[in-house]
């Protein structure tokens, strides 16, 4: 894709769908950018994120043709290849792509979305299906890719089944499937990807969050957002394994971890009343969230450790700042969001200064939430 545009994938025709296969459905849901407060929504915090077009993922659902055929089926994607040209290959296959690809998820999806209709008496009928899926989302990244294929097919199995998930309920089934796999997440990414627009996550009632599975959600209006940079590298990060120790550390009741996460939340508040107050002025509004931005990764630094994000990871946040702007995961590490508040020429030489290192840029185009959500 173009470096400001929209992520543009070949029509789904080249997944290999039959015009003449009847009920082929194609869905997709798109990468998201964790601006404020992450990764503190695993921690009973606050967060604010928002969907953005740059990269998506398409999950397509081809009804058996076969009369009475309950069979399901899985196509392997681009990342579950089995094989390979030598052991060289597949080292750095996996190297780059990690162990897993995305067929896993989607059958992790299928044994929840049938636990979750079959508690709640929603009939299925017996029509088999194949599921096969792409996704442009760069791999471990901090983009939300895996959730993302999980949220397309959510979608795929609700039409095909006719079968409604409500919408407050769908970030926790996704959610449920990452952790049956083992993957340490939070319901941030899955909230934006089935909401999004730009949506404030509040997770701070335990007791709501554990009964319902589900925290406090408001939308905001995408134009409140100053325009952003996205810039993303060749090295990625596993998000389960970067968040694994925290993780123990926090359940332990570890002083900086629990103090950390608190005041992640507390900038994520604070984003919010600042985004909001449109009426104030511009560039002290601007100075406020590059600020905060910045104190957003620095608290991550400090609860991480250098080790855990890595050296190319911290250099990508750290050359915007260089220039004065704000700079940030846009999750675990693989992707920094970036904000110029002081306009193109900063923008240029932040943008010159990364591509001179390796990394590549874009600017970020907003996912505005549908129309009848």
């Amino acid at each position: 894709a173009p470096p400001d545009s929209p992520a543009t994938l070949e029509p789904s025709s080249a997944m290999g769908v039959d015009d003449a296969e009847v009920g082929v459905i194609t869905e997709r849901a798109y990468a998201r950018i964790g601006l404020f407060g992450n990764p503190s929504d695993g921690y009973f915090g606050r967060t604010i994120s928002v969907s953005i077009q740059n990269f998506f993922s398409e999950v397509t659902l081809v009804p058996d043709q076969q009369c009475f055929s309950s069979r399901v089926s899985f196509e392997p994607g681009p990342y579950d290849w089995n094989a390979f040209d030598s052991l060289t290959a597949l080292a750095e296959h996996t190297k780059a792509h990690g162990h897993y690809g995305g067929v896993r998820l989607l059958r992790a999806l299928c044994v929840r979305f049938h636990a979750y209709c079959a508690e709640r008496d929603i009939p299925l009928h017996a029509q088999g299906f194949t599921l096969k899926y792409r996704t442009d989302i760069p791999k471990r990244a901090g983009l939300s890719g895996s959730s993302s294929i999980i949220v397309a097919g959510l979608r795929c199995l609700m039409k095909h089944y006719d079968a409604r998930v409500p919408l407050e309920d769908q970030p926790h089934l996704v959610l449920q499937c990452e952790r049956d796999l083992g993957i340490n997440a939070g319901l941030q990414d899955r909230v934006i990807q089935t909401y999004e627009g730009a949506v404030s996550m509040d997770f701070s009632d335990e007791k709501r969050l554990v009964e319902t599975g589900a925290g406090r959600y408001e939308r905001l209006p995408t134009s409140v957002f100053p325009e952003l940079m996205l810039v993303w590298g060749d090295e990625g990060s596993d998000s389960g394994a970067t968040h694994a120790d925290v993780k123990r550390r926090w359940e332990n009741g570890e002083p900086l971890v629990r103090e950390t996460m608190g005041k992640l939340a507390a900038v994520a508040a604070k984003a919010r009343e600042t985004l909001l107050a449109v009426d104030s002025d511009e560039a002290s509004r601007r100075s406020t969230l590059v600020a905060l931005m910045n104190e957003n990764f620095d608290l991550r630094h400090l609860m991480f450790g250098d080790e855990a994000l890595g050296a190319r990871n911290v250099d990508m946040v750290m050359t915007p700042r260089a220039f004065g702007a704000g700079a940030k995961f846009t999750g675990s590490g693989g992707a920094a969001v970036v904000m110029c508040p002081d306009g193109n020429d900063q923008w240029e030489k932040v943008k010159e200064a990364c591509e001179a290192k390796g990394f590549k840029t874009a600017r970020v185009v907003l996912n505005p939430a549908p129309c009848a959500a």
